[in-house]
């Protein structure tokens, strides 16, 4: 299965990658930065440039996979409520994607 996972080099999310792919799964990770890329090809992901606040690159990463974990949030607590509403149209482009699908 390939899944797309946001979040992919974080916390949570560099372990769900690592425990993907020792499962047999491909994994398409978003990266937004160089140094993201490279940990995500260094585990043996394949790389999604992209942000949590770009929809249209969203949609494509979860319409290119058999599945999505959407692990990321962005920690600037500053400006938790901006995050929050960046998070909520990350999920619902995410979810525009695999509407009607029976994709996970």
């Amino acid at each position: 299965m390939r899944v797309f996972v946001t979040g992919a080099t974080g916390f949570v999310g560099s372990a769900v990658v690592g425990e993907l792919i020792d499962a047999g799964h491909q994994v398409l990770g978003l990266a937004r930065s160089d140094a993201s890329a490279a940990a995500l090809a260094a585990a043996g992901a394949e790389v999604h440039r992209g942000t949590l606040e770009d929809p249209d690159s969203l949609k494509s990463g979860a319409a290119a996979s058999d599945a999505v974990i959407h692990a990321g949030f962005i920690h600037d607590f500053s400006k938790f409520k901006e995050n929050c509403e960046i998070d909520r149209v990350a999920i619902e482009a995410l979810g525009e994607a695999l509407a009607g699908t029976d994709r996970p």
